[in-house]
């Protein structure tokens, strides 16, 4: 049996973005995650710094040192994915999130990684697919997989599945850091024919986005074409 101050260990050393801090939420921790060499947890946690740093260059450096160090390194893989998606090199992004998933298949970060891909490029049978094995591997403690499912069911025409992914998301989502969930449901509501419920949603929207996001403007016009229709 893994030692809980073991997977702990190897948890906060992961944490870099959205999807290794959703992955080291996993129920399991591999023996290969345990084994990462200090050296290229080293390099790996310099290569987080610089990427939050928007220091695209020094941390694909530093994230590569990493990995030739470990190769099998799950969380640098990923890691690297975003990096080379922020660099514009989609193709190589996402050959660095599928090896993430190749050295490692029971680690839910790649599989959120993929599944942010396709659902840019709005591949929903793909979205779907992905984000039922985050699912699998994580049945009941991952937002953003139960967010990547809701969003794909709703694409699918399968609102009901829709609407219980993203109340699940939203439960799971304590910290807010997930507005977008209520976009989904909106959406949803939409589609019902639930107006009420549409408009509940964009303003928990507007509660937790960045005031400057890209679909403020639009939510706010949104709510005022529902008020408008409300009070008439």
């Amino acid at each position: 049996m893994l030692d809980p101050i073991d997977t702990s260990r190897v948890a906060a050393a992961e944490a870099c973005n959205s999807w290794t801090e959703a992955g080291t939420k996993s129920p399991t921790v591999s023996v290969a995650r345990l084994a990462v060499p200090g050296k290229a947890t080293s390099e790996y946690q310099k290569g987080c710094g610089a990427f939050k740093g928007k220091r695209l260059d020094e941390a694909e450096q530093y994230v590569r040192n990493a990995i030739r160090l470990y190769p099998n390194y799950a969380a640098a893989w990923v890691v690297l994915g975003q990096i080379l998606d922020a660099q514009k090199k989609r193709d190589d992004a996402r050959k660095a999130c599928s090896q993430a998933r190749s050295v490692d298949p029971n680690y839910v970060a790649p599989f959120l990684c993929l599944a942010d891909f396709a659902a840019s490029e709005g591949d929903w049978q793909e979205v779907s697919i992905l984000s039922g094995g985050a699912l699998e591997l994580d049945p009941s403690g991952n937002a953003y997989s139960f967010y990547y499912a809701s969003a794909a069911a709703l694409h699918l025409g399968d609102l009901s599945r829709a609407e219980k992914d993203a109340q699940n998301a939203v439960k799971l989502d304590t910290w807010h850091h997930m507005p977008q969930v209520h976009l989904v449901l909106a959406q949803i509501y939409q589609a019902q024919g639930n107006f009420h419920g549409q408009a509940i949603q964009l303003r928990e929207y507007l509660k937790s986005a960045p005031a400057n996001s890209l679909d403020a403007s639009s939510v706010k016009s949104t709510l005022a074409q529902l008020d408008a229709q409300t009070t008439k």
